[in-house]
């Protein structure tokens, strides 16, 4: 019974010391003072819980505008999944961002994003930047005399869409009406791709994908971040399909083959003339769709 307490305290002092411990370490490496105002918040998992309530609740802004008025207006320091990071706020700070990309500021994604994003054998290269870039033909693909030819198809989708999902509804919530129908869209012009059963199918992993970045990284069966994984998989063996029947298409149809945003994926080179392989393909289809299910989704809903 003696050695039983005896453990027990020493198991308790361990419990009070680790924490102690680990928080003198944290705040010593993290006392830069060339750094912003702001707070790394606890170790390890820095303010995600609070970042993830306030997006659970329908305004991640609130996360934001808070640091802003308690720090500053400009630009305060937090911690993100696992990640240290400064949030530069306000026209001066986005006019600064998007006009010093590739000189004072480069383009980033974070190692859980990655994770969950990208093809597990690509998932090591693509932590290097210059392995995680855009297809460099997407600027000329989404050029204003590239997209008129789609104009069309973007208008009789909408129109369909609203007959379908909004007139028959009292309410209509517009940001989940716009992620589903940008994402088919999005299948529509980036792989010709229009048979909305098949569409719905990844609609709802991609749903249960994108859940995953807020989570904990904890790869255990039950959890957010493990059912992301397991959603990726399914996904990325989707897009293998598709992408091994575009090939095909192309060997045998040659220019009959449909020529969108996939055809110019497999016919594209690296910059030092190696061919991509299907799975950079399908990281780089899937980083697509993401945009398209979130970025343009809140543009449609604010329009």
């Amino acid at each position: 019974m003696d050695l039983f307490f005896s453990d027990l305290l020493y198991l308790i002092l361990f419990s009070i010391s680790l924490p102690i411990v680990m928080l003198i370490i944290y705040s010593r490496k993290s006392s830069n003072p060339n750094l912003p105002p702001g707070t790394l918040g606890w170790p390890v998992i820095g303010e995600t819980l609070e970042f993830a309530l306030a997006c659970q609740r329908g305004n991640p802004a609130k996360f934001v505008k808070d640091r802003m008025n308690k720090y500053s207006p400009q630009v305060f320091k937090t911690s993100l999944l696992e990640a240290n990071m400064a949030v530069i706020c306000g026209a001066s700070g986005n006019k600064f961002l998007f006009s010093n990309e590739d000189k004072l500021v480069v383009s980033w994604w974070q190692r859980l994003m990655k994770k969950i994003l990208c093809f597990p054998s690509v998932f090591d290269e693509t932590l290097v930047r210059d392995n995680f870039k855009p297809p460099t033909f997407l600027p000329q693909f989404l050029k204003p005399e590239s997209l008129q030819h789609y104009i069309a198809v973007m208008d009789s989708m909408a129109g369909e869409h609203i007959k379908i999902y909004w007139s028959p509804r009292g309410e209509v919530k517009v940001f989940p009406m716009a992620k589903k129908y940008s994402f088919t869209l999005a299948f529509r012009v980036f792989m010709s791709i229009a048979d909305p059963r098949y569409v719905e199918m990844i609609y709802h992993p991609f749903q249960i994908l994108t859940q995953g970045f807020l989570s904990v990284p904890i790869d255990i069966p039950g959890t957010a971040f493990n059912r992301a994984l397991k959603a990726s998989k399914f996904i990325h063996g989707e897009l293998l399909e598709i992408i091994r029947k575009r090939k095909m298409e192309l060997e045998q149809k040659g220019e009959s083959a449909p020529r969108d945003l996939l055809s110019h994926m497999l016919s594209s080179l690296h910059e030092n003339g190696d061919v991509k392989s299907e799975m950079e393909i399908s990281t780089q289809v899937s980083c697509l769709l993401f945009a398209t299910h979130h970025t343009a989704s809140s543009v449609i809903t604010f329009m």
